[in-house]
């Protein structure tokens, strides 16, 4: 069965920026220094525990990870209380339910950890159209992303073929991991106006701005 699976940051709500000045204020305090914007370029997807290794070139215990992952993540979202951003991005509940409509199955797939999962949940009210207990998130059980880990696990969860997966991600290092995991359509969401560079990246089928481009609804 076919699976409409999406990736949460950057691709249903537009939080990029905040997470890139959460990252700034948090390395600072951590080592004294920021990162560069090809930095950015190749955290976006991946869990916080393998940037912060890299960060601080060093391998950390799991129980390291998580509490300088959570310092972190902390600071994000105050900043997202703080600047009062609490909508997805357009067309994204409209589209959500014209999948609940036509009965198409559809998850989660997140590298976010479960205290920003929770709230997600809280915030936007997810659980009016995605269940929970199925939501692959970051809990250290599998590989990071560009593996294909999150996406696979993410539609085997609503009982769907991973085969038969349409997945929609805004990094290319999700990109890449969707590419990974043979997924039957890989749809793109620009931000920060890098439209045409996801289009050069040869990983998509095509880039939508927000979530009220008609050809989404064509795929169903």
């Amino acid at each position: 069965m076919q699976s409409i699976i999406f990736d949460f940051n950057g691709t249903l709500f537009s939080d990029t920026a905040l997470h890139e000045q959460a990252w700034q204020q948090f390395i600072q305090e951590l080592v004294d220094r920021k990162f560069t914007e090809e930095e950015f370029h190749q955290i976006h997807g991946r869990t916080n525990h393998l940037i912060i290794e890299g960060v601080l070139g060093k391998t950390i215990t799991k129980a390291e990870g998580e509490e300088l992952s959570e310092r972190k993540e902390a600071i994000y979202r105050d900043l997202v209380l703080k600047e009062n951003q609490m909508q997805l991005i357009a067309g994204a509940t409209d589209y959500f339910a014209f999948l609940k409509d036509n009965q198409q199955l559809m998850n989660i797939a997140t590298a976010s950890p479960k205290t920003n999962l929770d709230f997600y949940f809280d915030v936007f009210q997810l659980d009016r159209w995605f269940d929970y207990k199925q939501v692959v998130y970051n809990d250290g059980s599998l590989a990071s992303k560009p593996a294909p880990d999150y996406y696979i696990q993410a539609a085997l969860n609503v009982g769907a073929n991973p085969k038969q997966m349409i997945i929609f991600e805004d990094s290319l290092i999700g990109l890449q991991g969707a590419r990974h995991a043979q997924a039957k359509q890989i749809i793109a969401v620009a931000t920060a106006g890098n439209h045409e560079e996801l289009n050069k990246t040869g990983l998509v089928d095509f880039v939508i701005d927000d979530f009220t481009d008609s050809r989404i609804q064509q795929m169903i």
